[in-house]
């Protein structure tokens, strides 16, 4: 079963970052940029935190999104 996550990492999404995560929507936020996407399984997420470390990108949090419905909501947690 997929989950989407939220990751957020310092720094503004530019070309070479677009192209380094490309099934993912990046949008840029205060000095930062989210990640946004579904992960098929935990080794998908781990692989996409690889990338953000092997690019000398600072993560700074990671957020599971809930599903839509009553009562959902997000579960998160700071890495700072």
């Amino acid at each position: 079963m997929s989950e989407t996550f939220e990751l957020r990492f310092r720094g503004e999404p530019g070309p070479a970052l677009r192209a380094a995560f490309p099934e993912f929507v990046l949008r840029p936020e205060h000095g930062t940029t989210v990640l946004h996407g579904e992960f098929v399984d935990q080794a998908a997420l781990l692989g996409a935190i690889e990338r953000i470390n092997s690019l000398g990108l600072q993560l700074i949090d990671l957020r599971l999104i809930a599903e839509d419905g009553p009562g959902a909501e997000s579960r998160n947690g700071s890495i700072r």
